[in-house]
């Protein structure tokens, strides 16, 4: 039986070397610090869940979600649209299920099928600050308490008729040294495919599409995470953050951090004043600036936001990104 996972994840941030509760994020802080996340399961069903809420356009209804195929551009960025540096080249589209309603350009995340099995992994994530670098590394796996469905995809698996995902995962070196305090770049920056971000659970963010610049997050065959591996062996996420990344946010609590952009900018749940934030309430990078909780202090910065609808995390970059 298909198994859907939803977990916790803590992320405990200790500053060593800032006094005061109060500390501005634009500081430089005089020490490291170091990030670690413990995860827990806390419930499993046999489908993706939704929760009751509204958006700045009514209901918030997951039956009925903008189906993303071919929403990119090569020449500039724009809401809705993921930017991208080069046309996607791929050659082997995920197949069409019955979640998905080509004529209304739709797709139905509470019937989609779920990759099965439930497969632990030795996963590891640190973000120490260093200076005025925020340096994230890991193994690209998911923390401890977060499983992965089973990959290759088993012939026997309902999905394998529409996604037979012959990829293994395998651990990955992921070192970067992202901005502590990251700032606009003059222009916005195109999304080259591959990872754009890291999770707080070490598992790479991808951006919306598919190999053949389709909406990844609806067609492809992935397990109760929303999580599958590429030929690469890097097991990764193109949206829905919030399932396998604990949100504090709630009708009564804005959202939390739940990763990094690669250009330094947090990504986090789409919780904000009592509603659930959609595209239309974003700009052309899928981002908007507000206060939040970043580096231990509430402060009004530009962030983005991981929502249910296309495309899901980021459309560009704000900031400058360092190499994928």
């Amino acid at each position: 039986m298909n198994k859907h996972l939803a977990a916790t994840l803590t992320l405990a941030l200790v500053l060593s070397g800032c006094s005061g509760s109060g500390a501005s994020t634009s500081s430089v802080p005089a020490a490291s610090a170091t990030a670690t996340a413990v995860a827990s399961i806390i419930t499993a069903t046999d489908s993706y869940t939704c929760p009751t809420a509204t958006t700045s356009s009514g209901t918030l209804n997951c039956a009925v979600l903008p189906l993303g195929d071919s929403k990119y551009s090569t020449t500039a960025p724009s809401i809705g649209n993921v930017y991208v540096c080069s046309v996607p080249n791929g050659q082997a589209p995920s197949g069409t299920g019955p979640w998905i309603n080509t004529t209304a350009g739709t797709w139905d995340a509470l019937t989609k099928d779920i990759v099965s099995g439930s497969v632990s992994w030795p996963g590891s994530f640190n973000a120490t600050v260093s200076g005025s670098s925020l340096d994230v590394t890991g193994n690209g796996l998911p923390l401890a308490g977060i499983t992965t469905g089973t990959f290759p995809i088993a012939s026997t698996d309902a999905v394998y008729q529409y996604d037979a995902n012959p990829n293994h995962i395998a651990s990955q070196s992921l070192n970067y040294a992202l901005a502590y305090n990251p700032t606009p770049a003059a222009t916005p920056g195109c999304l080259s495919g591959g990872r754009i971000g890291i999770a707080l659970n070490g598992v790479s963010i991808f951006d919306a599409l598919d190999a053949v610049g389709h909406d990844a997050v609806a067609r492809e065959g992935q397990d109760s995470c929303h999580g599958h591996p590429d030929q690469s062996s890097t097991y990764h996420y193109h949206g829905w953050l919030f399932t396998c990344v604990a949100d504090g946010g709630s009708a009564t609590q804005n959202s939390s951090l739940l990763g990094y952009a690669l250009d330094g900018y947090g990504i986090y749940g789409p919780w904000y004043n009592g509603k659930i934030l959609t595209t239309s309430d974003l700009d052309q990078c899928h981002g908007t600036t507000s206060v939040v909780s970043w580096h231990g202090a509430q402060t009004s910065i530009y962030h983005y936001v991981s929502t249910y609808d296309f495309p899901y995390t980021l459309g560009c970059y704000h900031g400058t990104a360092v190499p994928a």
